[in-house]
């Protein structure tokens, strides 16, 4: 009951804001206290990047999740998953790094649509959580929600060690979203100058190149981003023959069932990666 209840306050928690968190230097993550989630600050190429942890209480090394954040009407960042992240690390004995991507947070940088910026934050924050010493860097899971199941998706062939991938209400082809969803504002958010060409990509072509096994977990009553963005994702996995698991809740818009996603998401990786509690 204690997990059951703990999950479905965290996932209320997604769009909510956060208690006052210590803010560490990025020199002294080495050292962070466990059980609580800190703040720190890095730095990438084009500005400063906003960026959570939690430790585990215990030795490790404990294996990484990275969660990405969805969009905000009014800029919050990882702030939204961190009470995803605390009950990952609480229940699973998981570091958690959540980032906020550029434009949400505190982050410190523009061109919020730019894949390649967006990645090198991501790929950045991973560098420096993957050097500590109680994080094992051979195990590394990503979780991306609504726009940030996106980015999970288009890293997943680029991370040679991860080892599963959630993605959570995602779109995966860009120009086929534009012209599919009923939503006038997913429509603006994707091309709010009118130029279609440079902003609507898709990484259904990339798919050749992922290993690791894949969650889709997806609304069949979604306006905002269409049932069929995670189709698409299906299908292209099929076809190639990667694993997968794809689930579909019918009743459901834009934000997913409490009970369904936790009892999903925790199989899943369960089956795929485990607890990491016996390191502790």
């Amino acid at each position: 009951m204690r997990l059951r209840r703990g999950w479905i306050f965290s996932l209320l928690g997604f769009f909510l804001g956060c208690a006052a968190i210590s803010t560490i230097p990025l020199q002294s993550l080495q050292v962070a206290p466990a059980g609580k989630p800190i703040r720190f600050f890095y730095p990438n190429h084009n500005g400063n990047v906003e960026g959570y942890l939690i430790r585990p209480r215990g030795t490790g090394p404990f294996p990484l999740i990275v969660l990405l954040h969805g969009h905000s009407m009014i800029g919050e960042g990882a702030s939204r998953v961190l009470p995803a992240a605390e009950e990952f690390s609480r229940e699973l004995c998981y570091a958690a790094l959540a980032i906020s991507l550029p434009g949400y947070g505190m982050t410190e940088l523009g061109a919020d649509g730019d894949r390649e910026i967006v990645e090198s934050v991501v790929l950045d924050g991973i560098a420096h959580v993957t050097s500590l010493p109680w994080v094992d860097r051979e195990r590394l899971l990503v979780y991306g929600f609504s726009r940030g199941a996106f980015f999970a998706a288009a890293l997943s062939g680029k991370l040679p060690n991860l080892r599963t991938a959630v993605l959570h209400a995602g779109a995966y082809d860009l120009q086929r979203l534009y012209e599919d969803t009923p939503s006038l504002w997913v429509r603006q958010s994707l091309s709010p100058n009118g130029d279609r060409s440079s902003r609507l990509v898709t990484i259904l072509p990339e798919v050749t190149g992922w290993r690791a096994p894949t969650l889709i977990l997806h609304g069949g009553k979604d306006q905002l981003i269409p049932i069929s963005q995670a189709s698409f994702l299906r299908d292209r996995l099929e076809a190639l023959g990667k694993p997968h698991r794809f689930v579909v809740f019918p009743d459901a818009g834009h934000r997913l069932p409490l009970d369904g996603v936790k009892q999903e998401v925790l199989s899943f990786i369960g089956q795929n990666v485990g607890t990491a509690c016996s390191a502790r």
